[in-house]
């Protein structure tokens, strides 16, 4: 019984002695390994400070008032890296004009090095879907999707589209195109920095930048009007 006992703790004291080796020998390669590793991490780290600094995010918040109060919120945020810049705004507005009337618009533009690659714009109202189109550049033209009907527009290249006015005042810009009425509408300068624009149905707006940011548009439709009112500038 002792000698096999002898033999047992023989056994344990090699394991535990190629443990304690392998140990050694592991804190050893890593202390070998150590600065590869601290580089590694350095690199992935300036690599992430540089895409996260190179990436340019703006966010605008604004009001919607008619005849003195708030009837709604717009949203827009503009992410420019890379030569792309995607733009997009949200908008909300209930109010009552002889009946409860509420609207909701989410309409989006993607740019590569300042052509429109693609833009969706989506409205609803009073819960029903008014709009849904789509326009996607692709050899050299633009298709358009409206529910099931598809057709070609040859107005390449957009540059510069109506959720562009949310992003850069368009000084020595004369045209802007609606993707709403797929077609290019003339930029009228009233004033300094303000700026008119008529739509094809006969309603106007005007857009008015303070230092190159747009901080309110004034809306005037033939049964309404209201103002688009800057609340933030970050």
């Amino acid at each position: 019984m002792i000698p096999v006992l002898i033999i047992w703790l023989l056994k344990r004291y090699r394991q535990r002695r190629h443990s304690a080796q392998k140990i050694q020998s592991d804190l050893k390669n890593l202390k070998r390994q150590l600065p590869s590793i601290v580089a590694a991490l350095l690199a992935a780290l300036m690599l992430l400070i540089t895409v996260m600094s190179y990436a340019q995010n703006r966010q605008f918040k604004y009001q919607i008032v008619r005849n003195g109060n708030k009837v709604g919120t717009l949203d827009f945020s503009e992410t420019t890296n890379g030569g792309v810049d995607y733009l997009k705004m949200v908008s909300d507005v209930k109010t009552r004009f002889i009946f409860t009337f509420t609207a909701h618009a989410n309409e989006e533009a993607v740019y590569r090095n300042g052509i429109l690659l693609h833009s969706s714009i989506y409205r609803k109202l009073n819960g029903n879907e008014k709009v849904n189109k789509q326009h996607l550049a692709e050899n050299n033209q633009y298709i358009i999707r409206a529910g099931n009907n598809t057709e070609i527009n040859k107005n390449y290249p957009i540059t510069y589209s109506m959720l562009s006015l949310y992003s850069k005042e368009p000084e020595n810009i004369n045209k802007v195109y609606s993707d709403n009425f797929e077609t290019f509408l003339i930029i009228q300068k009233v004033d300094g920095h303000k700026y008119k624009i008529t739509l094809p149905d006969g309603n106007y707006n005007y857009y008015c930048y303070k230092e190159g940011v747009l901080n309110l548009v004034e809306i005037h439709h033939s049964l309404y009007s209201a103002n688009i009112v800057l609340t933030n500038n970050n």
